[in-house]
């Protein structure tokens, strides 16, 4: 990643959220994962990729992968691969990797996918 230009607040267009599975107990001393919970919504830029042998194989799968743009702040720089993006249209996205193109802190590109189970 990190070939991207950086956004500008413009292109931050669609409205995202940031989910992450709950931890249960399940009443016998065992935490479980539950279900995932909003913890924050953001904008963002969705930039779908194509191309590549491995896009094209994905996308054969029903698989769409996307780099998606964000502002960095508490909540975004708070993500992990075990977290999810849920868009306003249902659909659920992988979080695969999280970087910061230029260093600066201002914005995060997050490598998602689309089609896989969560």
């Amino acid at each position: 990643m990190g070939i991207l230009m950086a956004a500008t607040a413009a292109e931050l267009r669609q409205k995202i959220e940031l989910q992450v599975r709950s931890l249960i107990d399940d009443g016998y001393g065992n935490v479980t994962s539950g279900p995932f919970e909003t913890q924050a919504t953001v904008n963002a830029k969705f930039h779908y990729l194509r191309g590549g042998e491995e896009v094209m194989a994905g996308r054969l799968a029903g698989k769409q992968p996307a780099i998606v743009t964000v502002r960095s702040s508490a909540a975004t720089r708070a993500l992990t691969p075990e977290w999810r993006i849920l868009t306003t249209d249902g659909e659920a996205w992988n979080i695969r990797a999280i970087t910061d193109p230029d260093g600066r802190r201002a914005w995060l590109e997050i490598l998602a996918e689309k089609g896989v189970a969560t």
